[in-house]
């Protein structure tokens, strides 16, 4: 679809929805005219607070996924908004009023002929949304709970829809997600498109991988009639309760889905916005009381598509590609690699090679911790910068090998936990890194080194500003490059299939593209041969 095909279009031959926009922002225009009007828009709909009231108007337009394009259509959904908000927000939604227009000008519940519909809505206290208590750090593990407990009750009594087949579903769910990417590609840049490929294909496997588990899911009575836009800025602990609004009225097809979409949903959300411990207790607690045992194979794809679906809205309302936008697309990226755990990354190289950028870089993009040996050695020593000679000091071989004890113990953990890890050191020992592989083996986990490596004049360059700034953890120079590249040992027991020579002079979009490739190519690697992963013996 093209750009232009996404953009809105103004109403059947009728009044301009401008001059409608401007009259409602008039407090005279309101039965009890509050003191002023605020108006916000979104890329469907104009919404007016007006005192303790809202009311909310839809656009003219028409979308891929929706069409308000006529006024007949406009009173639908909006009627049909009124009655499924029923569900989780009774109290909120007020009614439906229709708005006339004799000419000249707009009139509130008039008796002329309507021209426009409004949905009437109780204003709820926005300090109390969920966006806004994630923002200031106030919510607890209690309210994700309290909130896992009344989307599972929902849910439980959600109707089944009807005349729905497991064949039908899985159209439904392929067809809106090559949508989302053909409806988000025109707003991206080069370098996002090469990242969308990526994503393209993780949900093309995916599809064709879990056919006959999501055809189980509707036959399973998973596929319900829920909210469909579960995110954070649709929840609210009112003071009377917690009060979810504003679900899809205008598609059955997108309402209509599977369960662990709309726990994906909140859980993503929740996460994007810094939330991720909150996003594990919730999804936590609605296991407890769903009995889902499929429900986490499934959260990845759907966490990737609604990811998607935000991006794709952001990019609308505004026209273009933007930073909300890119904010959920990075979380689509990331969230491919969720299937793919556990693994180990090694980064390795001598110092100023660019190894703890890269390193920095790949965890934040595999969305996996980072354990970096220079934060570890000073740990466990209790010390900050030390300017001391090569094997002296906490850089003594004893505090080098409890050093890489303590990041094996660490690494070991995230992985005993089904989670994936980039380790960042020298590693320039054999066993050092053998003794990583090994440990991997025995967890099944496939494991990857990247090699890091500049031309010396780079390097000097970096150890001379790293200096220079004084705020790096490293406490590497040019001496100790010189040191360690006369100590270590060549990485001729790290198979091929195992390492990625990588030169750090490149620009870090490249050097991180170039890193996941190669992962993504050893993990396929794997999967279908763990044994081409067993180090090298002797």
């Amino acid at each position: 679809m093209e750009v232009a095909d996404l953009r809105a279009r103004k109403s059947e031959n009728g009044p301009s929805s401008k001059s409608l926009v401007a009259a409602m922002l008039d407090p005279e225009f309101y039965p009890k005219p509050p003191p002023a009007v605020t108006h916000r828009e979104t890329h469907i709909s104009h919404l007016f607070f007006a005192g303790d009231v809202v009311y909310k108007i839809k656009k003219p337009v028409q979308f891929s996924f929706l069409d308000f394009s006529t006024l007949a259509n406009r009173r639908y959904y909006i009627e049909q908004e009124l009655r499924l908000n029923g569900r989780l927000a009774p109290s909120v939604y007020l009614g439906v009023v229709p708005i006339g227009f004799d000419g000249a000008r707009w009139e509130l519940d008039s008796s002329s002929k309507p021209a426009e519909y409004a949905l009437v809505m109780r204003r709820l206290p926005e300090k109390r949304f969920l966006k806004f208590l994630l923002e200031t750090n106030q919510v607890t593990p209690e309210m994700m709970e309290k909130l896992a407990k009344l989307i599972a009750e929902f849910h439980a009594s959600a109707k089944i829809p009807e005349n729905l087949s497991p064949t039908g579903y899985l159209a439904i769910v392929e067809k809106y997600w090559n949508e989302n990417l053909v409806d988000l590609e025109p707003f991206a840049g080069q370098a996002d498109r090469d990242r969308m490929n990526e994503i393209k294909a993780f949900g093309a496997d995916f599809l064709r991988s879990n056919r006959e588990l999501l055809a189980q899911r509707v036959s399973q009575g998973r596929v319900r009639d829920v909210h469909g836009d579960l995110h954070a800025e649709h929840i609210c602990f009112a003071p009377e309760g917690i009060e979810i609004f504003d679900c899809i009225e205008f598609s059955p097809e997108l309402r209509c889905c599977d369960v662990a979409s709309e726990i994906a949903f909140l859980g993503m959300d929740l996460a994007v916005r810094g939330g991720r411990e909150l996003m594990e207790i919730f999804v936590a607690e609605y296991l407890k009381r769903a009995n889902d045992s499929d429900l986490r194979k499934l959260l990845p794809f759907y966490a990737c598509y609604r990811a998607l679906v935000r991006a794709k809205v952001h990019a609308l309302r505004l026209g273009r590609w933007n930073d909300e936008t890119a904010r959920y697309f990075r979380f689509a990226a990331r969230v491919i690699w969720e299937p793919m755990k556990p693994f180990m990354v090694l980064v390795c190289g001598l110092t100023g090679s660019g190894k703890s950028t890269i390193s920095r870089e790949l965890a934040c993009r595999l969305d996996v911790p980072l354990i970096n040996s220079d934060v570890v050695r000073k740990q466990i020593a209790k010390a900050g910068q030390q300017i001391v000679p090569f094997n002296e000091g906490i850089y003594s071989p004893s505090m080098t090998e409890k050093t890489y004890a303590t990041m094996a113990y660490e690494a070991e953990q995230q992985v005993a936990k089904g989670q994936g890890v980039v380790l960042d050191a020298t590693f320039s020992g054999r066993a050092q890194r053998q003794a990583i592989i090994e440990f991997a083996k025995r967890y099944g986990a496939p494991v990857a080194v990247i090699h890091c490596a500049a031309a010396e004049a780079t390097i000097e360059r970096r150890l001379k500003e790293r200096a220079a700034a004084a705020t790096d953890v490293s406490d590497g120079r040019w001496e100790i490059y010189l040191a360690q590249k006369a100590q270590s040992e060549p990485l001729a027991d790290i198979p091929l299939n195992l390492r990625l020579e990588l030169q750090t002079d490149a620009p870090l979009e490249e050097l991180a593209n170039a890193c996941e490739k190669f992962l993504r190519s050893r993990w396929a690697q794997f999967a279908k041969r763990p044994e081409s992963f067993a180090p090298e013996k002797g």
